[in-house]
């Protein structure tokens, strides 16, 4: 008995949703896997009039699909185990950005007082503050290996040398967090 064919064509049905995705990941060591990292900075200076001021540096890659998003940071409060006689509002910070080549150099811009150097006093210990307004997705373009569509956010710590500094150690920790309001 010859084979009988009801239909030459089928119809599958397909649904694909895409996700909103949030990702900062350590810049010095980016594969886009170690999110939300822990980046330290040490700065160690030696009270001395007329010296450079200490600097450190951490660096890191904000990914998102999302066309509307911000990055906020908080502090914690100080801990002065000196007493150092150091506020936060000696502690300079530099905030400048860059992306890669693949991804959309316009998709943030910073937010005063964020925008010039600062220091970090103006970053709450109480509240988040907004430092980056995102307003673009951060990629432009296709990028398969998701390695080059980074919205990069450096950041610079520093502190002039002080007679008036004391022997110890001031710390404090600064989170930031990427959000789509």
């Amino acid at each position: 008995m010859p084979m009988q064919t009801f239909s030459q064509t089928a119809t599958i049905p397909i649904s694909i949703t895409v996700n909103g995705n949030l990702t900062i990941s350590d810049a010095n060591n980016d594969a886009s896997s170690g999110k939300n990292p822990t980046l330290n900075v040490n700065i160690s200076i030696t009270p001395d009039l007329g010296a450079a001021a200490a600097t450190g540096n951490a660096n890191f890659r904000i990914r998102t699909n999302r066309s509307n998003w911000k990055l906020i940071a908080q502090r914690t409060s100080e801990v002065d185990t000196g007493p150092t006689n150091i506020s936060a509002s000696d502690v300079g910070l530099l905030i400048t950005t860059q992306a890669g080549s693949k991804a959309n150099p316009d998709a943030g811009s910073l937010v005063a007082p964020f925008n010039t150097k600062t220091d970090i006093s103006k970053i709450s210990t109480s509240t988040p503050v907004n430092v980056i307004s995102g307003k673009l997705k951060t990629s432009r373009e296709r990028d398969n290996t998701n390695f080059n569509n980074y919205f990069q956010v450096n950041t610079q710590y520093s502190i002039a040398p002080d007679f008036f500094y004391q022997p110890g150690t001031w710390k404090t920790t600064v989170t930031y967090n990427l959000v789509s309001p």
